[in-house]
């Protein structure tokens, strides 16, 4: 009974997975083909045209495109960590008059669709003489409500204030607490955290058409996107940028899978 029972749960899973990776299988089969075998629907197998259609991306200035993708999605998750754990460090430990009406206002801008806001965002970079620069990719995630409040609603199980107090008592301060306990306490929530929005920061697309002109700042979604108009639809170069784009990410879940799983049950079970 055990073992049918395991199989009732395992089989589910194994199709579940397979149906998955057919997606995945397509890309990096289709970045071996020319376009012709791919119209033709020659891509149910591996090509021979994969040193053909690297060519062609690095051509048109893919390396390019990969690093500024690469730097400035980095950059983002780090300072929207770093600003979001503060945040949450605060509202969890610290007990304030304007607490309940801070919590209720990021609550209120997770409501708000990022379209609606990008037109004073993209005003706002121009005053500031950002436009053309990877900077407001970057700083737009140092306000990033979802991940304060995710973070937050962790911590208020996961970082007991008897805890907190007790390192104050022995002299710790507040910045030491926050590195050495705070954070090592809330890694379920840092690493999903840190995969979801490196993973938003690397598929953003609206915002690096609004505010990047020239072609050597694109990153790599509007790189991809000039593949396709710069050589007529060639879609074996394209799916093969696309492949390669689809890398970092196989890699850092595949590396942070537990801490992201640990992450999602977590907030689950918070509610």
């Amino acid at each position: 009974m055990k073992k049918l029972k395991k199989s009732a749960y395992i089989i589910p899973l194994c199709i579940v997975s397979i149906i998955s990776a057919i997606p995945f299988y397509f890309i990096f089969s289709m970045a071996t083909h020319s376009t012709g075998e791919i119209y033709r629907g020659e891509f149910l197998w591996f090509g021979s045209k994969l040193i053909e259609n690297m060519t062609t991306i690095i051509q048109g200035g893919f390396l390019k495109y990969y690093w500024n993708s690469i730097y400035t999605a980095i950059l983002a998750t780090l300072l929207c960590l770093l600003v979001s754990l503060m945040e949450s460090y605060a509202l969890t430990v610290y007990n304030f008059k304007s607490k309940k009406f801070i919590t209720a206002f990021i609550m209120t801008t997770m409501m708000i669709p990022g379209q609606i806001s990008l037109l004073g965002y993209t005003v706002e970079m121009r005053n500031f003489g950002w436009i053309n620069t990877h900077l407001p990719l970057i700083f737009t995630w140092a306000a990033s409500a979802y991940s304060v409040y995710f973070i937050s609603q962790f911590m208020k199980t996961a970082l007991p204030m008897e805890l907190i107090e007790s390192a104050r008592i022995d002299g710790c301060g507040e910045i030491r607490a926050f590195f050495r306990i705070a954070i090592p306490m809330s890694k379920p929530a840092v690493g999903t955290q840190f995969m979801l929005t490196f993973l938003w920061a690397w598929n953003n697309f609206m915002m690096p058409s609004t505010v990047l002109t020239e072609s050597s700042k694109f990153t790599l979604p509007l790189g991809i996107q000039s593949l396709a108009t710069a050589y007529t639809q060639d879609w074996g170069a394209r799916t093969a940028a696309l492949a390669i784009a689809v890398i970092p990410m196989l890699i850092i879940f595949t590396c942070g899978s537990k801490y992201f799983i640990k992450g999602l049950a977590a907030g689950a079970v918070k509610g």
